[in-house]
């Protein structure tokens, strides 16, 4: 048994070694030719901006990593973020003062989470479609808390977070970074990391082990939101408004850094090293299409082709050319 365990554990880590490997160079193929493409490419004002961008879908990578390991999937994340621009927006126009707004964001970020925790752990429904629907119906809170107009922050303080800079490094990304360091460390040396690579990998034997399976399930999800909260926060901050149609994209992108980072949509698998770096794929193809000039409408047919090859990926490596059906 101690001989199998080594063994699955060998390969499970050469497994993630493989992935990683996989997007660190991809990652060095973009930059390589985006410098060639661009001699603007390679500044460190360009690089900054890729820090900009990558922050805010990035932090909230992080906990969609965890719910994807989960063996649950969330596609609302983007219509969370908007609402949480909203409020942010709302609360500043009302004359919060940034701690307030702040605050007033996460929980509401948090309380979206737990909508969507208590219809797919407490009513037991589809993850999937749950989340199609608190897709649409977050979305359409957005715009009704503005009636569809865009609701401008003045308050400098607030703007700060996702604009300032702290010895030249921009804040935005200093949370980033302090976000991964965080995550990495719940995953790999917590009780509650070890035990959503379980429930993620076999959730009914994880049951019989004793493991609260959709109290797990639950607390991910309020996570999710607390870091859908943080993204909205920097996307507010960022563009100095609360806008209802704000990271319409967002919810495909963060799925597609998980997923180049090395997670397997099946769930009990991934990292959140993986994913800091898939994100940092998506980050750099954005900026280098946009310093080409690429047309938005190419870009999204670009994104979406990614995805999908991720996605097929991921299926090839669970051995799907070898089925029959």
């Amino acid at each position: 048994m101690k001989q199998q365990t080594k063994k699955r554990t060998l390969s499970d880590l050469m497994g993630d070694s493989s992935s990683l490997l996989t997007v660190i160079g991809a990652l060095l193929v973009e930059i390589v030719v985006f410098a060639i493409l661009s001699p603007n490419f390679l500044t460190v004002i360009n690089f900054k901006n890729i820090g900009l961008y990558a922050a805010i879908v990035g932090c909230v990578s992080c906990s969609v990593t965890l719910v994807n390991i989960s063996g649950m999937i969330d596609i609302s994340v983007g219509s969370q973020i908007a609402v949480v621009g909203m409020v942010a927006a709302l609360v500043s126009g009302a004359g919060g003062n940034w701690v307030g707004t702040t605050a007033a964001s996460l929980a509401v970020g948090v309380t979206l989470g737990a909508i969507n925790g208590f219809f797919i752990t407490v009513l037991k429904l589809n993850a999937f479609i749950t989340t199609i629907a608190t897709m649409q119906s977050f979305r359409g809170l957005a715009f009704l808390l503005s009636d569809g107009m865009s609701l401008t922050i003045s308050d400098s303080a607030f703007k700060f977070i996702g604009r300032g800079y702290i010895l030249g490094i921009p804040m935005s990304l200093i949370i980033m970074l302090v976000c991964y360091l965080v995550f990495h460390f719940i995953s790999k040396y917590t009780v509650l990391g070890r035990n959503v690579y379980m429930i993620g990998g076999n959730p009914q034997a994880s049951f019989l082990a004793g493991i609260n399976v959709n109290s797990l399930r639950f607390k991910l999800y309020l996570i999710n939101g607390l870091m859908c909260g943080v993204s909205g926060v920097l996307l507010a901050s960022q563009t100095g408004a609360g806008i209802p149609n704000a990271a319409a994209n967002y919810n495909m992108t963060a799925l597609s850094a998980v997923i180049l980072g090395g997670a397997a949509l099946t769930g009990g698998k991934g990292t959140i090293l993986g994913t800091f770096l898939g994100s940092m794929v998506l980050a750099v193809l954005q900026n280098g299409m946009n310093m080409m000039s690429v047309g938005a409408y190419w870009q999204d047919i670009i994104i979406g082709a990614v995805l999908i090859l991720s996605i097929s990926i991921d299926a090839i490596k669970g051995g799907s050319l070898k089925r029959k059906l």
